[in-house]
């Protein structure tokens, strides 16, 4: 890619280098619309189209960056919110875990002496009250 464009920055220094040799001689060039008259050498001619063509290629350039830097700040948000939304999400199912842990658990004394053990599921022991919980739960592994 870099040798191609070498070759092709010594073919316009080329064909610049043609056209100032060439046009020496020549006659001028009269330019007439109306009220604009102009008698310009061939090479301010070339020179104009130059200079027109390289704020084009300028101008094509800069909508390309903007719409390169407009896309990328548009992905970055969308990645920002669905990571936001899944720590959303995250948050909620452990404030549910929480929420539905405790309610599962029955308070002490609560019971008499011959009451049997509770089936609440042990801290740490990765299961939860119900397979609808867990299944909740499991999404965020």
């Amino acid at each position: 890619m870099l040798i191609f464009g070498f070759l092709l920055l010594l073919l316009a220094a080329a064909v610049v280098a043609y056209m100032v040799l060439a046009t020496v001689d020549m006659a001028s060039v009269r330019l007439d619309y109306g009220i604009l008259n102009l008698d310009l050498p061939p090479l301010w001619l070339y020179l104009a189209g130059l200079l027109t063509l390289l704020v084009a290629a300028l101008g094509f350039w800069m909508v390309g960056a903007g719409a390169r830097s407009k896309a990328r700040r548009a992905r970055e948000v969308r990645e920002l919110r669905k990571q936001a939304k899944v720590q959303d999400r995250r948050t909620e199912r452990a404030d549910d875990a929480t929420t539905g842990r405790t309610s599962l658990s029955r308070p002490s004394g609560s019971t008499g002496a011959g009451a049997p053990p509770s089936t609440a599921p042990r801290p740490g022991s990765g299961t939860t009250g119900t397979a609808g919980d867990r299944s909740r739960l499991d999404l965020d592994r």
